[in-house]
């Protein structure tokens, strides 16, 4: 396989210890070189260029992605039959694990399964507390998150689908930047304007719920049934039609508690084999403008 030309000044990255900056300087000379980042960021050819001499697939249900780093050299192995925007999460993980210099020096072999890649940061608690070996695997989501999706380039073509949340926005990018339908939902609406929140689901299960840390609580986890109403479960396609129109429905369908909101969108996208993926937004109420001031003023009045 013919692999893309890349120059990459390693003596500029082996500088750099956090993983994400170490992504970022990446994609600066990636723009140095090409002007912009390829959407399909060239992962064999970085591999390649930064001391990786091979990446082969194997037969194998004990790892993911695994690493071995000998003579200052690395060579990663792949569970064959990987979809593609997971092996190419999967490479770049392994990757950051060869260039993030606290976990060359920490180990010489990784082998890496599938929770590893579900690791992340947030959920509370002392970073500094974490056991030491899932510190080093959520470094390593981290910098193949930042490396595979770079936010210039991203935005650039946001931007060219229009303004407002669209379901159908969440594939396009995940197939334009060869990443996972979930990644891509999770940057989507992290970086949406609006408040947006995106469920995947299966036969009317839920699966996964991904939404940013200031949306209404759901009250729903992996396992949990959908509402009954939910487009997921009564939307019917028409002329090969897959995903419905964005539409509101009554807040009840979703929250509990209505609080705030004073209405809520949604919108689904059907996929194979019972598949779903629904995407919410929610309007707030604007905050009284004249019950603030009376509220300042009753606390003045009172000092």
């Amino acid at each position: 396989m013919s692999l893309t030309p890349i120059d990459l000044d390693l003596m500029a990255l082996a500088d750099i210890a956090q993983p994400t900056k170490i992504a970022h300087e990446i994609h600066h000379q990636l723009r140095k070189q090409f002007g912009s980042v390829p959407r399909r960021i060239p992962l064999p050819s970085i591999a390649e260029t930064v001391g990786i001499v091979g990446i082969k697939e194997f037969d194998t249900n004990q790892f993911e992605g695994t690493l071995v780093i000998q003579g200052g050299v690395g060579a990663i192995g792949l569970r064959r039959g990987l979809r593609s925007g997971r092996k190419n999460f999967t490479l770049g993980h392994e990757v950051g694990h060869f260039l993030i210099p606290n976990h060359r020096f920490q180990r010489d072999k990784f082998e890496c399964v599938t929770a590893d890649f579900n690791k992340r940061r947030a959920g509370g608690g002392n970073w500094a507390d974490r056991p030491q070996l899932e510190r080093i695997e959520i470094e390593a989501n981290e910098f193949s998150a930042a490396l595979l999706v770079p936010m210039p380039e991203f935005k650039e073509e946001r931007k060219r689908l229009g303004s407002g949340c669209d379901i159908t926005h969440v594939r396009q990018l995940a197939d334009l930047f060869g990443v996972s339908h979930e990644m891509m939902a999770q940057i989507y609406i992290n970086s949406a304007d609006e408040k947006a929140a995106v469920i995947i689901s299966q036969n009317g299960s839920v699966r996964r719920v991904i939404t940013p840390t200031n949306f209404p609580y759901l009250g729903l986890r992996s396992g949990s049934p959908l509402p009954q109403a939910a487009l997921a479960r009564v939307f019917k396609p028409t002329n090969g039609q897959t995903a419905s129109d964005l539409c509101e429905v009554r807040t009840d369908r979703w929250l509990e508690q209505r609080g705030a909101v004073a209405a809520i969108y949604e919108q689904v996208v059907l996929q194979e084999n019972g598949w779903a993926t629904t995407l919410l937004v929610v309007d707030e109420e604007e905050a009284d403008e004249e019950e603030g001031d009376r509220n300042w003023n009753r606390r003045n009045v009172r000092r």
